[in-house]
């Protein structure tokens, strides 16, 4: 004990540092250490939540866009088929239209072709009616003479069968 008073320490007053050391310990550790640890324990398990939820919504993140790259894949796909398939349509729309355009060409061909025939066949049919007039007037100016009914007719009748 000489050396601890040499050293000026007093053991009644060392223990008596001891026991409020020890009381000040008990306290801080009930009424601050525990419940400091109790907060530093709910935050560290708020920021794993935290981060648990944040790995979630990146992995949701992720595949939404994902879908929609796919989605737009898929969407540039179907653009790509429809206009192929107006392009085709296109195509067989002016094909028909111009199987159309000849029909009616050649049904118009056809048309004046008859038409023609016809005017054709009334023509003649109008000069062999009026070639009696035609050849009895021609000669008529030629002889000088006027031809009677009986003999004009046999000329009208030898030259309508020359024409034909």
């Amino acid at each position: 004990m000489e050396i601890l008073n040499q050293f000026g320490i007093n053991p009644l007053l060392l223990a008596a540092q001891v026991v409020n050391f020890a009381i000040l310990l008990f306290i801080l550790r009930r009424f601050l250490y525990k419940p400091i640890l109790k907060v530093l324990e709910e935050r560290k398990q708020k920021i794993a939540d935290s981060l648990k939820n944040a790995e979630e919504i990146e992995r949701r993140l992720n595949e939404l866009s994902e879908k929609e790259t796919e989605a737009l894949i898929k969407a540039g796909k179907e653009g790509q088929k429809i206009i192929q398939q107006a392009g085709e349509e296109y195509k067989q729309t002016v094909e028909e239209a111009k199987k159309e355009y000849e029909r009616i060409i050649n049904k118009a061909v056809e048309d004046a072709k008859k038409l023609t025939e016809l005017e054709k066949v009334r023509l003649e049919q109008h000069v062999k009616e009026n070639l009696g007039d035609i050849v009895a007037m021609a000669l008529e100016k030629v002889t000088g003479k006027t031809l009677t009914g009986k003999k004009e007719k046999e000329i009208i009748e030898k030259e309508i069968k020359n024409l034909s």
